[in-house]
């Protein structure tokens, strides 16, 4: 059983068992969801250790522990046809969305006014902090008419808004452009597109 500091789980897995098609499986082993997001960061992100074990929120010889502990169960379910069950325990994450208003998810991602970071403890948002959009902020003072995320063209909001963004596990957003989404996921952060703009209704998505 795990102990101490809660890990920062993003990987939302849609099914929770495996093995072979053929027979029954020989044995059941139990993936934990720590040592599943291991396999997300380091086999599918491609993030250096180190990298992950930031994001995992752990220290790298824990990390190591837990990437070699799945990559072997991996294997035993290839090799002697056992079964694997994803063990999901209650996390933490901190998710960020655009908001105008400081409840909702913005249509748009670029031109929201803020950037939203709710703490999400065991299912429930425990605090939100906010900052200023200064892509917004920019188009506001130069009293430009704002539409759409095409309204923030030429403002380098591919570069300039990802570090905002560097304490999120996950990003909720709208709508998103492929350029920024990459320069996001290559920091680590787990996206999640969504067809509402109720924050709790994002979260329960979320934790299914």
């Amino acid at each position: 059983m795990k102990t101490g500091k809660k890990r920062n789980i993003t990987f939302k897995p849609t099914c929770f068992s495996f093995g072979p098609l053929t027979q029954a499986p020989k044995e059941m082993m139990q993936l934990r969801d720590d040592e599943l997001e291991a396999l997300y960061l380091a086999d599918f992100k491609a993030l250096y250790h180190e990298e992950c074990a930031q994001a995992l929120g752990v220290s790298r010889p824990t990390f190591a522990k837990l990437i070699k502990q799945a990559r072997k169960k991996m294997v035993e379910m290839i090799m002697y046809g056992k079964g694997i069950e994803l063990i999901r325990e209650p996390h933490s994450f901190t998710l960020v969305f655009p908001t105008d208003d400081r409840i909702s998810v913005h249509p748009y991602f670029l031109v929201a006014k803020y950037f939203a970071f709710a703490k999400v403890e065991d299912g429930v948002i425990g605090s939100i902090t906010y900052k200023e959009n200064p892509i917004y902020k920019e188009l506001f003072q130069s009293k430009k008419e704002i539409v759409n995320d095409e309204s923030a063209k030429g403002l380098a909001a591919g570069r300039i808004i990802p570090p905002l963004l560097e304490d999120a596990n996950i990003l909720v957003a709208r709508t998103l452009g492929d350029g920024i989404r990459r320069n996001i996921e290559g920091m680590g952060i787990s996206i999640a597109l969504t067809a509402t703009s109720d924050l709790d209704a994002v979260v329960a998505e979320l934790i299914v």
